[in-house]
């Protein structure tokens, strides 16, 4: 079993590898076809986030999308920090 999880690990690793390195390759055509660095920036987290939210919903179901009181005052923390309010 341990064995498993250990080559499972250089299996995503691979994966995730293969995946950022077809990436550019999506940037360039999105480029040549007049996408703003925006809307590049856009896609990509936007793509990322729908197999995250599955997974996230697999394992937790509804349950995994509830934010406590205290994650949402670090969020708003970090966020003033990063805005500069």
């Amino acid at each position: 079993m341990e064995k498993r999880r250990y080559l499972q690990g250089y299996l995503f690793v691979a994966i995730a590898g293969s995946l950022w390195g077809i990436g550019g390759f999506f940037v360039t055509k999105m480029s040549e076809n007049g996408a703003s660095s925006l809307m590049t920036a856009f896609a990509g987290h936007f793509i990322a986030f729908i197999p995250l939210l599955l997974y996230l919903l697999t394992k937790k179901g509804l349950e995994g999308l509830k934010i406590s009181k205290k994650g949402l005052i670090s969020l708003s923390e970090a966020n003033k920090k990063v805005i500069g309010h």
